[in-house]
C-alpha cells in the first residue's frame, strides 16, 4: 500500500513523457513511493535517460562526459527539473545498460534514490564510424559517460545500493514465484513512507 511499481523497457524519446502521466495517475492512486524497475532495460538513446532523470532531480550534475579531444562536460539538470518528489527505489541487473544506466547513475548520485538489484552491464560509450582513405572503416568509441561523481561507467557497470542475489535457476526449471529484489524495495520504501 502506497507504493507504485513502474516498469521501463526501454528508454527512448516518449518515455520521459510516459513516465510523468504514469507518475501522476499512481499517485493519484494513493502512490506515496515508487519503484522503477528498469531490470532489462538495454535499448534507447542516452538522451532518453537523462530526459527521464530530469523528472526526478531538481538540481546538480545528472552525468559526465569524457570525450578523445575535448575537456570533460557535465550534463545538469535544467531550471524547473525535478517536478516529480516521491521517494524512489531503482531495480537493477545486469540487463540495465546505456541509457537506463545514466538513469540510475543520475538518481543515485543525486541522492534522490537507492538502486536494488545486481550490477548493471557497462555499456555507456558513444561509438562512431570513421570512414578510411582506403575505403574502409573504423568503429571507434569516441566518448563515455560517467556517473556524476566521476566514476566510469562503461565496462564497469554500476554496483547496487542493496545487492540481491538472484536464485540460480536450471534450463528448464520453473521460474521463482517471488521476486526477492521488489520486495527488498517495497520494504524500505514502506520503512521510509512510514516514518
Amino acid at each position: 500500500p502506497g507504493i507504485g511499481y513502474l516498469r521501463v523497457a526501454e528508454f527512448g524519446e516518449t518515455t520521459a513523457a510516459a513516465m510523468r502521466k504514469a507518475v501522476a495517475q499512481l499517485e493519484r492512486e494513493g502512490a506515496r513511493a515508487l519503484v522503477v524497475d528498469v531490470r532489462g532495460a538495454a535499448r534507447g538513446p542516452y538522451d532518453g535517460g537523462i530526459a527521464a532523470a530530469r523528472l526526478f532531480v531538481p538540481g546538480g550534475t545528472l552525468a559526465l562526459v569524457d570525450t578523445r579531444n575535448e575537456a570533460r562536460r557535465s550534463i545538469t539538470a535544467d531550471p524547473g527539473d525535478g517536478a516529480l518528489t516521491l521517494p524512489l527505489a531503482l531495480l537493477t541487473d545486469f540487463g540495465t545498460a546505456g541509457a537506463a544506466e545514466l538513469f540510475v547513475a543520475a538518481i543515485v548520485g543525486s541522492k534522490r534514490g537507492e538502486s536494488f538489484g545486481e550490477r548493471t552491464q557497462g555499456r555507456a560509450a558513444v561509438q562512431r564510424l570513421f570512414p578510411l582513405p582506403d575505403g574502409g572503416a573504423l568503429w571507434m568509441s569516441h566518448a563515455w559517460y560517467l556517473t556524476p561523481s566521476g566514476t566510469t561507467l562503461h565496462e564497469r557497470g554500476l554496483q547496487p545500493d542493496v545487492p540481491v542475489p538472484q536464485p540460480d535457476v536450471d534450463f528448464g526449471s520453473p521460474a521463482p514465484t517471488a521476486d526477492a529484489t521488489l520486495d527488498k524495495a517495497a520494504e524500505r520504501l514502506a520503512a521510509r513512507i512510514a516514518s
